[in-house]
C-alpha cells in the first residue's frame, strides 16, 4: 500500500467520525474471523451484526466497547499514485509522460473503506439492550481515460485540454441505534429475537475533475458533498440448541437512495446515486468454551453506487471463521472471505484477542488480499 493510498484511508476514517455512526461495520473479533457475526457475535456486537445477539447471554456483565476502528484499501494497480503521476505529467507538459501515465491508469479502479464504532451492552433476564454508535465510509477511485487524449499525447501534443477525468466517489453512513432483544421458548426451542431502530446520516461525495486537476486533498470539500438524514430498522433472530446456533438478520429494511452532487467539466455531467437497500444474512455457528466455528452468507447482494460510470461495487459475501480460546485469557482467530459477485478479491483474515482477568478485552485483526491491498482493525472492550 503506497503512502498516498494510506493517506486516503486515513482521510476517509477521519470523515467517518463526523457522521453519527455506521451501516454495517464489523467488530475486530469478527474481522479476524472473515467477517462472520450473525450467529457467532456477542451482545456488544449486536448493533453491528444482529440485534438478537443482545439477548443471547442474559447473565453477562454490563459491557462497554470503545473504541472500534478499522480500514481496508484495495489498490492492486497503484491507481492512487498513478493519477498523481498523470497530473504531474500535465504540469510538466511532457507528452511522453502524459501518454505513458494515461495508459498506466486506463481501466484501473481502487476501493477504500474505514469505520469506527462504540457500544454499551446491558444484558438482562427479560429485555436486553445494546446501545451503539458507529461510522462507516466507503470510497472508490475511478479514472475515465479517453483514447483521444492518448492519441494527442502520442502525436507529441503536450498542451491540450484533456477529456479524461478522475473521480473519487464515497458514501459515509452514520448510525445511532439501540438493539433490543429477548428470548422466546418456541416448541421447546430457545429463540432470541431482536429489533434495532436507528437514526442514520448518509453523506455522499462526488469529486470529479479533469485528470490534470486531480488532487486527493480536495475530494471532501463541501462543494462535492451531499447529506441526508433518515430512520431505519434492523431485525434479527438466533436459534440456539447447546453449542449450535443459526441466525438470520435483516439490515436496513427501509430503502434509501441518496444522490450525489453533479460534477460538470468539459461539458460533460457525471452524477451518481448511492443505494442503501435491505440486506439479509444467514449465519450458523458452533460455540464452545474452547472453539468457535462459524459461517455467514449474504442472501442477496449489497448494492452501492449507480450512475455515469461503472463503479463495480456490488458485493455478496460468503464468510467462514474460527476462534480458538486459551481458557478465556487469549484467543487466536482466522477466517476467509469470498465475494460471489467477483468485485472484491478473496481475503484471508487473522487476529488475536487478549482478555486478562476477563475484564479488559483487546482484539486486533488483519486482512490479507494482495501485495498492495490489505486492511486492519482493533478494538478495546471492558466488562464489569
Amino acid at each position: 500500500m503506497t503512502f498516498k493510498t494510506k493517506a486516503l484511508v486515513v482521510a476517509l476514517a477521519a470523515c467517518s467520525t463526523s457522521a453519527l455512526a455506521a451501516t454495517n461495520p464489523t467488530d475486530a473479533r469478527a474481522n479476524a474471523m472473515g467477517g462472520v457475526g450473525v450467529a457467532s457475535g456477542d451482545y456488544l456486537s449486536a448493533g453491528f451484526h444482529n440485534p438478537a445477539l443482545a439477548a443471547l447471554d442474559p447473565d453477562s456483565a454490563f459491557g462497554v466497547l470503545i473504541p472500534y476502528i478499522g480500514a481496508e484499501a484495495r489498490d492492486p494497480d497503484d491507481l492512487v499514485d498513478g493519477l498523481d503521476d498523470v497530473a504531474d505529467a500535465f504540469d510538466q507538459q511532457d507528452a511522453t509522460k502524459i501518454e505513458s501515465s494515461l495508459r498506466a491508469v486506463q481501466g484501473d479502479k481502487a476501493y477504500v473503506n474505514a469505520g469506527v464504532g462504540a457500544a454499551v451492552g446491558i444484558p438482562t433476564g427479560s429485555i436486553s439492550a445494546t446501545l451503539y454508535t458507529s461510522g462507516l465510509i466507503e470510497g472508490a477511485v475511478l479514472p475515465d481515460v479517453r483514447d483521444s487524449d492518448i492519441s494527442d499525447a502520442q502525436g507529441g501534443n503536450n498542451n491540450f485540454t484533456p477529456e479524461s477525468s478522475a473521480t473519487i466517489l464515497a458514501a459515509g453512513i452514520g448510525e445511532l441505534g439501540v438493539a433490543l432483544a429477548t428470548n422466546l421458548d418456541i416448541a421447546g426451542q430457545r429463540v432470541a429475537v431482536g429489533v434495532t431502530p436507528k437514526l442514520q446520516r448518509i453523506t455522499t461525495y462526488n469529486y470529479g475533475v479533469a485528470v490534470d486537476d486531480y488532487d486527493t486533498d480536495d475530494w471532501d470539500d463541501s462543494r462535492y458533498r451531499e447529506e441526508e438524514n433518515a430512520f431505519n430498522l434492523d431485525l434479527g433472530a438466533v436459534w440456539q440448541s447447546g453449542p449450535y446456533r443459526v441466525g438470520l438478520a435483516g439490515k436496513n429494511l427501509v430503502s434509501q437512495d441518496v444522490d450525489t452532487v453533479t460534477s460538470d467539466f468539459n461539458k460533460e455531467e457525471k452524477h451518481f446515486t448511492y443505494q442503501l437497500e435491505p440486506q439479509f444474512i444467514l449465519g450458523s455457528a458452533f460455540v464452545s468454551d474452547f472453539v468457535t466455528l462459524a459461517a455467514d452468507l449474504d442472501l442477496n447482494k449489497k448494492k452501492g453506487f449507480k450512475g455515469s460510470l461503472d463503479v463495480d461495487d456490488d458485493t455478496q459475501f460468503f464468510r467462514v471463521g474460527a476462534e480458538f480460546d486459551a481458557f478465556g485469557h487469549a484467543q487466536l482467530r482466522t477466517g476467509y472471505r469470498a465475494d460471489l459477485e467477483d468485485n472484491v478479491d478473496n481475503a484471508f483474515t487473522l487476529g488475536l484477542g487478549l482478555s486478562p482477568f476477563g475484564v479488559a478485552n483487546l482484539d486486533i485483526a488483519a486482512s490479507i488480499i494482495d501485495s498492495n491491498s490489505y486492511g486492519g482493525s482493533a478494538q478495546l472492550a471492558f466488562t464489569f
